[in-house]
C-alpha cells in the first residue's frame, strides 16, 4: 500500500474512532479541536504501525489486508491513548 494512502486512511480512521469514543475524554480542560487533532495524529501512527501490530491477522499480502491492518492499527492506538488518558485524568482527580 502506498504510504500516502496509509496516512490518509489512518487520519480518517483516527478521527472516526475518536468520534465513536467521545465518552472517554482525555481531560475536561482540553478543547474538542485539540482532542480531535491528537486522534488524527494517533490514527496516522497506528496506521503506519498496523502492519507490524496485526501481521498475524492477515493471511497473504493483498490490498484488502493492507487496508485492514491500517484501520485496525489506527483503532488500537487511538483507543489505547483515549483510555490511558481518561484513567490518568481520573486518578489525578481522586488524589
Amino acid at each position: 500500500m502506498n504510504i500516502a494512502a496509509r496516512i490518509l486512511l489512518g487520519a480518517l480512521s483516527g478521527w472516526l474512532t475518536g468520534k465513536a469514543m467521545d465518552g472517554e475524554r482525555i481531560g475536561k480542560g482540553q478543547s474538542p479541536g485539540r482532542i480531535q487533532l491528537f486522534d488524527i495524529i494517533y490514527g496516522i501512527i497506528g496506521a503506519l504501525m498496523g502492519d507490524h501490530l496485526f501481521f498475524w491477522i492477515v493471511i497473504g499480502r493483498n490490498s484488502f489486508g493492507n487496508y485492514a491492518t491500517a484501520v485496525l492499527g489506527a483503532i488500537a492506538v487511538v483507543g489505547a491513548a483515549r483510555l490511558i488518558g481518561a484513567r490518568l485524568h481520573r486518578s489525578r482527580q481522586t488524589t
